[in-house]
């Protein structure tokens, strides 16, 4: 058989409710009391600056002391090898690769956003101008480090006479070794390094990477077109295809990576 309920328990837990309830009901009636209502006030402000000025003191005790043993925390070594720790963790290090890579690829997307605005005011010279750009450094700089080793051979084996005799070969050298470059990142994939970076690519009439004697006979146009002050430039920007004389020679034309062939 069932146990009757408890009913003292029940009796307790009403007694308890009553109660509280009627100390809530004096609170209120002292608190509307006249005249009552400012003292409470006055001492409640009271209470409040004395917890402001216990408060206050605390600080100007434990506060030089917690100085102090952050201090000495940090200058501790185990601090230093627990930093180490992190620091050459692999998770900490492939964070930080890919927060890299994103604030890259964020910055690549926001340049090609600015030069596709910019193309469409200017027949696409805006894209192709900043890859020649950018190649041109690139050539220079390997152009540069084989100069440095060809002046490093010549210092050791004597002065090339005549001077003049020595800058024709200096600059006979900069053309081959510039027109290599771009004749094999055109004949390879189809596009230099800068043109990679804004999304171009050169073929030819049938959609493909222009072979090696197309490379150089579009080359050798190029700088053609570039030495009456740019003038073999512009039918870029009248040319439905927007081609340059460069392209009309070698019969190649520039596209953009994701577009389709011409």
């Amino acid at each position: 058989m069932d146990e009757p309920p408890n009913q003292d328990d029940d009796a307790t837990l009403g007694i308890v409710f009553a109660t509280a309830g009627m100390g809530l009901a004096a609170a209120r009636l002292l608190a509307r009391a006249p005249g009552l209502a400012p003292y409470l006030e006055r001492a409640a402000a009271r209470g409040r600056e004395q917890v402001g000025t216990t408060a206050e003191r605390l600080v100007v005790v434990f506060e030089p002391e917690a100085e102090r043993m952050l201090q000495q925390f940090l200058d501790s070594p185990e601090f230093d090898r627990a930093l180490e720790r992190v620091l050459t963790s692999p998770k900490v290090r492939e964070a930080l690769a890919q927060q890299t890579t994103t604030f890259a690829e964020e910055l690549l997307e926001s340049l090609r956003t600015r030069l596709r605005t910019l193309d469409r005011r200017c027949a696409g010279l805006a894209s192709r101008t900043l890859a020649f750009a950018l190649d041109l450094t690139l050539a220079q700089v390997v152009f540069l480090i084989a100069s440095a080793l060809v002046s490093l051979v010549v210092a050791l084996v004597g002065e090339l006479r005549p001077v003049w005799l020595f800058g024709f070969i200096a600059g006979a050298g900069w053309v081959l070794l510039v027109g290599a470059y771009f004749a094999f990142f055109w004949t390879l994939a189809g596009q230099t390094p800068g043109m990679r970076l804004v999304h171009l690519r050169v073929v030819d009439h049938f959609g493909d990477p222009p072979r090696l004697l197309r490379s150089v006979v579009r080359f050798g146009a190029l700088l053609v077109a570039i030495i009456p002050m740019f003038a073999g430039l512009l039918p870029i920007l009248f040319d439905a295809r927007r081609r340059g004389l460069h392209d009309f020679v070698a019969r190649t034309y520039v596209v953009p990576t994701e577009g389709v062939s011409p």
